[in-house]
């Protein structure tokens, strides 16, 4: 009488990343302890190990039985009664491994010792539950070896978490980028389950991807005096269009192997509507924070922004995170409030009474900006995303944003209900409120009196404007009686914030077109005039480019590529051909500078367009 043995067949990738073996087949022999080659380890009838083509030959007569896993890895065997009592070599035959590579990189099928097992007493555990099975998982190291050097499968299994509470970030799309030295190459991407976990898989084809392919591949390693043949993986995160992780080549792990496990953690908060976390105001745009320290985004004790020594200007967004409920339950009301008295950013928190202006209540300080995200839990035909926008109807008459109410009004203008919102999950979209600088500051623009060549005076120039700004938080248990809680995060002050929305003061001229006229040709020395004049001016360079070139030509003359930060550039008298000499042609002059201002996101555009001269070198 038969008995029938049931196994399973599973691979490790990652510690908590496993996958079925299906398609491959299963060889049942009896022991070969008689028959080990020479040159075997003692123990190579316990070890997994690949099976040499000599040791194959050797156990060819010992094979019992062969089957093929399922799609689960399962398989089964009918074990003769007069073998009930011995003890099994198991092997398997991989022709594939998922999910989507059916051939070796060699002709030949690799066959690999798995174990030997005592059949009796696994028997006698099937028998008495029919439904246990021996289940056998490669280890990492090895399973990864085989998927990777036979097959050419690579694999990312990795998480997606929120950072500060560590809770799993569902229906995110996590997109895998290899590092090159030319472009870089994109390996996969995935979505992410329930569980914040995803998957790519992907070959070598995918990251030795050049500008021939696919006729030529090849790995150009960034690094490519140190090459090596793994890809450099870096990865990039969005959930309904708001960054997740947006990591860059500098960011990326580097030759990776066959496998890589990873966990990813995002700041952005992905939660549900009841869910709290704490709620804090940290940030201006992307690039700085909102404290004083000696990190590269912190202020300084002076009010300047980051490394760069910035300051602030146009529209910046106040970012952060707020849930819309306390721990207690209670909605989450916030407001910034501003003030033109500052102080050093290492004294005690400014008093309260200074904070005179508040957005949402005086004219002009708030801009209306995306605040949170709707992300549908179940996709829908439509309304999968709903952005939620602020508004002035959002604040009360104390300048209270209520993020609840601009949700639910939201909902409320795409045809849907203050009820639908638990078929979303809710983003914080970092920003908390968007303030217009614009509207405080007061210094005026240098006159436009001063011709290029010309200093501009002292009593001409910009002064320094400062504000400091106070985050205010609170939890509204009744608001009809005025009952409120404090919670944490609220009073947060930065003391000193420099701002500027004053355009560089810049002239360009060529002197010997004034002595004429700006069509006539001109000979000789040709002397450059130029003024440029801003409080926070940063980089400025003169070039000159001839008619008939593509490239421009920097002119160095000691003055404009002066690198101390200084607030003004002025020569009367720069000359730009003694040497190198000039040809008959027609040229361009460019004047181009630019500031230390910045929003937070991006740089001041103002030095963008240069001060232009064009003019006829006669020769």
């Amino acid at each position: 009488m038969n008995t029938i043995f049931k196994g399973s067949l599973r691979g490790y990738v990652c510690e908590d990343c496993r996958e079925f073996i299906s398609n491959v087949d299963v060889l049942l022999y009896l022991p070969y302890k008689e028959t080990r080659l020479p040159d075997s380890p003692a123990n190579a009838k316990d070890a997994f190990h690949v099976v040499t083509k000599e040791e194959a030959e050797q156990r060819k007569g010992l094979l019992i039985d062969k089957k093929t896993t399922d799609i689960n890895g399962d398989f089964e065997f009918e074990i003769n009664e007069r073998y009930l009592n011995s003890d099994f070599d198991i092997d398997f035959v991989c022709g594939s491994v998922p999910p989507k590579h059916p051939k070796p990189k060699r002709e030949e099928l690799v066959q690999f010792h798995i174990t030997t097992l005592a059949m009796k007493s696994e028997l006698e555990k099937q028998a008495q539950d029919q439904n246990s099975r021996w289940n056998y998982t490669i280890a990492h190291k090895w399973w990864c070896y085989i998927r990777g050097h036979f097959f050419d499968a690579w694999v990312i299994c990795g998480h997606l978490m929120n950072c500060k509470t560590n809770k799993p970030i569902a229906n995110a799309t996590v997109t895998a980028m290899d590092a090159d030295f030319l472009t870089d190459d994109t390996l996969g991407a995935a979505t992410t389950d329930a569980n914040g976990h995803f998957r790519i898989d992907y070959s070598a084809a995918d990251f030795k991807k050049t500008f021939l392919s696919p006729w030529i591949n090849v790995e150009t390693d960034p690094n490519f005096l140190s090459f090596e043949s793994g890809p450099d993986v870096y990865f990039k995160a969005e959930l309904a269009g708001t960054k997740l992780i947006d990591e860059t080549k500098a960011d990326a792990r580097k030759n990776v192997g066959y496998c890589l496990c990873v966990n990813l953690c995002s700041e952005i908060a992905v939660t549900r509507p009841e869910e709290t976390f704490p709620s804090a105001w940290s940030g201006i745009g992307n690039a700085f924070s909102s404290s004083y320290g000696t990190g590269i985004h912190d202020f300084d004790v002076n009010g300047f922004a980051g490394s760069g020594k910035n300051v602030l200007f146009s529209t910046i967004r106040l970012t952060g995170q707020a849930a819309l409920k306390s721990a207690s339950g209670y909605p989450i009301e916030y407001r910034f409030r501003v003030s033109h008295t500052t102080d050093l950013n290492t004294a005690a928190s400014l008093p309260e009474a200074n904070f005179t202006k508040t957005v949402g209540v005086t004219p002009g300080l708030f801009v209306k900006s995306t605040v949170s995200k709707l992300s549908r839990i179940v996709p829908a035909p439509l309304l999968n995303e709903i952005f939620v926008e602020s508004d002035q109807s959002d604040f009360d008459p104390e300048g209270w944003f209520d993020v609840n109410h601009a949700i639910e009004r939201t909902l409320i203008s795409v045809g849907l209900t203050p009820a639908d919102l638990a078929l979303y999950n809710v983003i914080e979209e970092d920003t908390l409120i968007s303030l217009d600088t614009t509207t405080l500051t007061t210094e005026p623009n240098v006159p436009n009196i001063f011709n290029a060549g010309q200093i501009v005076p002292d009593a001409n120039k910009i002064d320094m404007e400062k504000i400091a700004i106070r985050f205010e938080i609170r939890e509204v248990i009744n608001k009809a009686s005025n009952d409120f809680g404090v919670i944490g995060g609220d009073g947060k002050t930065l003391n000193s914030i420099v701002i500027n929305n004053n355009p560089i003061y810049k002239k360009l001229a060529i002197k010997e077109l004034e002595d004429s006229t700006l069509c006539s040709p001109i000979t000789g020395i040709i002397h450059l005039k130029y003024t440029l004049y801003h409080p926070y001016l940063s980089t400025c360079s003169l070039t000159i480019k001839k008619n008939s070139d593509t490239d421009e030509t920097y002119i160095n003359d000691g003055v404009i590529d002066n690198p101390v930060l200084v607030d003004q550039r002025t020569n009367a008298s720069s000359e730009i051909n003694n040497p190198p000499t000039m040809a008959r042609c027609t040229y361009i002059v460019r004047l181009y500078s630019s500031t230390r201002k910045h929003n937070g996101d991006y740089g001041d555009s103002d030095g963008s367009w240069p001060e232009e001269q064009l003019f006829f070198y006669n020769g």
